[in-house]
């Protein structure tokens, strides 16, 4: 079994399959592998896109797929969603502090300096 679907080795089968899928998915790639050929089907969630950038950050980008045994199209998938959970997080964060000053739960800049003087943690 492949990452992407089902292995298929007679290439009736394998049109067959692809015919089927079309119907659900809209589209299919075949890949042959030895004698045997991968079906890997585009989910309708999944997009292209295109962008420009400088040729030292696709270089980068190569490397690092190129050092993990991973593609280019994965790499800035994981880069992608780093950069949604990373701001997702901090737009919560953000929420939460206005919902916190909606409520009163805050205190002067003078009260935080003193409780910081308290535990003798200030000019570390």
């Amino acid at each position: 079994m492949s990452e992407c679907g089902a292995m298929v080795e007679n290439s009736d089968l394998l049109w067959r399959a692809v015919e089927k899928e079309d119907q659900i998915m809209e589209s299919a790639v075949v890949i042959q592998i030895n004698t045997h050929y991968d079906v890997c089907i585009m989910a309708n969630s999944e997009k292209t896109i295109s962008f420009r950038a400088q040729s030292a950050q696709i270089d980068a980008l190569d490397s690092l797929a190129s050092a993990q045994s991973r593609s280019r199209s994965y790499v800035i998938n994981e880069a992608i969603a780093n950069y949604i959970a990373l701001h997702e997080y901090q737009d919560e964060l953000v929420r939460e502090g206005l919902e916190d000053m909606r409520k009163g739960r805050t205190i002067t800049n003078d009260e935080l300096l003193k409780r910081i003087q308290k535990t003798g943690r200030a000019g570390r």
